[in-house]
């Protein structure tokens, strides 16, 4: 169980942890860029950093030592908490892009 917390922890903060804290600087693809607001991607940075530390309370939670009843108190109360926060953050970010380039459309021309 240990190797295969070490390589969660390893991969985790090899893909979620440079992607977030790019995200938060403002760095995307030029398609993101393009399609979206750089608040939505700043948010979704954050959402990706809140999702890295959700993804490693249960490996963090085995490999502590802790007893099985206190690992399996932390993992229900924080890891499904985190993952909502995430994915409620992203969603947030996409409605407020959507309500922004609505208000944001120029009216069409009125010919007379």
């Amino acid at each position: 169980m240990a190797v295969f917390a070490w390589c969660w922890i390893g991969v985790f903060t090899a893909v979620l942890l440079p992607m977030g804290i790019a995200m938060l600087r403002g760095w995307a693809p030029k398609r993101m860029r393009a399609r979206w607001s750089p608040a939505r991607i700043r948010v979704h940075g954050v959402s990706a950093l809140v999702l890295y530390v959700g993804g490693l309370v249960p490996p963090v939670a085995d490999l502590a030592g802790m007893s099985q009843e206190a690992a399996d108190i932390l993992r229900s109360a924080t890891t499904p908490h985190l993952l909502f926060l995430s994915l409620g953050l992203q969603g947030g970010a996409a409605l407020s892009d959507w309500f922004g380039r609505r208000v944001r459309q120029p009216d069409p021309p009125h010919g007379s």
